[in-house]
């Protein structure tokens, strides 16, 4: 791993400049030069798996150039250029790959769209805003008739359209098979070698988390250099192509540019995982799993928690997911105390040590990962230092530091929109995160960081204190393990601080006592777990420090965040402002007097 180094300027405004103490190699080849370069190194080593059929199928990485090369020809006749994207909606896939690496190879903008905005929305305003917020030339779709109401509701009648299965019904479609029979002309690589570091190669949208969803643009330096400055911090991965099996989706850039990227930036494999970290999809990773030893493992919470359960449990998974395993990585959250230490339990169990977990801090619009740790976290939800090339820059805010980033890994803002990107950066240039970290030791601040919450989720309340969010909300889900499984805190202009819980079901009943299959309205009123609940809220409020960290009520709520109702984001997370809005009977609820039956309180 890298090493642990920072150069530290104090200014006389009160703001930091904080940068990694080792200097990166200036970056010269982009993803497709890349590619090339493994292709002509190792044409047969597999880059992609996927489920096929009863199995899997491989995708080599001479394959991968071919075929990439082969649909930047075909892409190059349709009405699409550096100002016209080609819009992508599709899971991820060996054919998503293909057309994804074609549009770049063709010096085209790939801007790939949640499946959710077609496949589980009630309706599709959002996806033909987003559609029409690119100027798109064109559209992919994974298969015509899966998206073919789609289609029909958000994409102009004269717009191309791409399929990597069925036709659309009663639409002229091309074939992704087609595009691939393309042979590459001396145009098609003339355009190729004409491509600049500094044009755009992806649009990314937003989570959307805080917010609604923005499109980013991600040049080829900025993917090129966040791999390259990640390296150095994984240096081991310079010796060890990754090995990853990996669920996060592409049209996000945890999974998009951060695992996808590894693995075409170093020479590894991505076995691409088609579970899904809930009780019912965690099934396929395990499988993928126990086929494929991996030696990185990058998901989110929810990832981990889904899957704890089956490696302690099964021993056949737990001996091939620990056998060559190097390193754990999470994001998109912070990891819950109980479910580190069963990780580590588990490693120590199987191999007589432990696993080095890490973590980072950033976002779609930083590459995606400007700041990672490479050491012990002590189970912290540490943010590391500054990865070599970015400096950062911190500002006062309240009792912490507001964090913002310079860098060639940095976006330069959003795709037609300069009202967003006039407002993205400070006055020196730095891109405003929106994000809080706290000193570690504010004497040594070469020691790292901790992520203390965003500015757009914290609040006052009606005293004129601060709630901060984001360890408020870690804190809780600690004290109401495993029962939990996600909250919003709710408060904003209130005289106290509440909760909207979301537990898991089966946690649930095992802690009320009832069957595994009473119903979880009968389980969520059961007096055994409501005094469960409001033991351990005493309990936390024993150690708050005032009102500002101090839970009093709480509801559990059944129906739980989804991706169809909009309280959930790509990374398995709930969306707290779009939470709070679609349930604000239940805030009403939680201040009520005298209490509803549902809540549990200890004031």
């Amino acid at each position: 791993m890298g090493a642990k180094a920072a150069i530290v300027t104090r200014r006389a405004d009160g703001s930091v400049l904080v940068r990694h103490a080792a200097e990166p190699a200036p970056v010269v080849q982009n993803w497709n030069q890349r590619l090339e370069m493994w292709a002509t190194a190792h044409p047969d080593r597999t880059f992609l798996t996927e489920a096929y059929e009863d199995g899997r199928r491989r995708w080599s990485f001479g394959e991968a150039l071919a075929d990439a090369r082969a649909v930047a020809a075909a892409l190059a006749e349709l009405p699409l250029s550096d100002e016209r994207p080609l819009a992508i909606l599709a899971e991820n896939s060996i054919d998503c790959a293909r057309i994804t690496l074609g549009a770049m190879f063709a010096g085209i903008p790939a801007a790939p769209i949640s499946p959710a905005y077609a496949l589980l929305a009630n309706d599709f305003a959002k996806l033909s805003s987003v559609i029409a917020s690119l100027g798109a030339g064109a559209i992919y779709v994974a298969d015509g008739e899966r998206y073919a109401a789609a289609i029909a509701a958000a994409v102009p009648p004269d717009m191309p359209v791409i399929s990597g299965g069925r036709p659309v019904p009663g639409r002229d479609t091309l074939s992704l098979a087609g595009l691939l029979a393309t042979e590459p002309t001396a145009s098609s690589r003339d355009r190729e070698a004409s491509i600049a570091m500094d044009q755009v190669a992806k649009i990314l949208f937003t989570s959307g988390s805080s917010g609604t969803p923005k499109p980013v643009m991600l040049s080829h330096r900025m993917l090129a250099d966040n791999r390259a400055q990640n390296m150095l911090v994984y240096a081991f991965l310079q010796d060890e192509p990754p090995v990853l099996v990996d669920w996060l989706p592409w049209h996000h850039t945890f999974g998009g540019n951060n695992n996808f990227g590894f693995a075409l930036w170093a020479g590894g494999t991505l076995h691409i995982d088609e579970g899904k970290p809930t009780p019912g999809g965690v099934a396929a990773t395990i499988a993928n799993l126990k086929r494929y030893p991996i030696n990185i493992y990058i998901t989110s919470p929810s990832g981990f928690e889904a899957l704890i359960p089956h490696l302690q449990t099964d021993a056949e998974l737990r001996q091939a997911f620990f056998a060559n395993l190097k390193l754990l990585q999470y994001g998109a959250a912070s990891l819950a105390t109980h479910l580190w230490s069963a990780l580590d339990d588990l490693a120590v169990a199987e191999t007589g040590q432990r696993v080095l977990m890490v973590s980072g801090l950033g976002s779609t619009e930083c590459g995606p990962t400007p700041m990672q740790s490479s050491w012990e976290q002590h189970r912290k939800p540490e943010t590391g230092l500054p990865v070599p090339g970015v400096t950062v820059k911190l500002v006062p805010f309240e009792d912490a530091f507001e964090l913002r980033f310079a860098g060639d890994s940095i976006t330069p803002g959003y795709w037609k929109r300069p009202d967003l990107t006039a407002a993205a950066f400070d006055d020196e240039g730095f891109f405003l995160t929106g994000d809080l970290i706290k000193a570690i030791d504010p004497d040594r601040l070469e020691e790292g960081f901790l992520f203390h919450g965003r500015t757009s989720e914290n609040f006052k309340l009606t005293s004129g204190t601060w709630v901060t969010v984001a360890p408020l909300r870690a804190k809780l889900l600690e004290a109401l393990a495993p029962v939990l499984k996600d909250a919003v805190i709710a408060g904003a202009q209130r005289d106290r601080v509440t909760a909207i819980g979301f537990p898991d079901h089966a946690a649930a009943r095992r802690m009320a006592g009832l069957p595994a299959d009473a119903d979880i309205e009968t389980v969520v009123a059961a007096p055994a777990l409501r005094d469960w609940i409001a033991e351990r809220l005493t309990g936390l409020a024993r150690t708050a420090g005032g009102s500002s960290q101090r839970i009093v009520r709480i509801v559990l709520e059944t129906e739980l965040p989804s991706l169809s109702n909009g309280e959930l984001t790509d990374k398995a997370t709930a969306a707290a402002r779009a939470v709070l809005a679609r349930r604000a009977d239940v805030v009403e609820e939680l201040y009520a007097s005298p209490p509803s039956p549902r809540t549990i309180g200890i004031d």
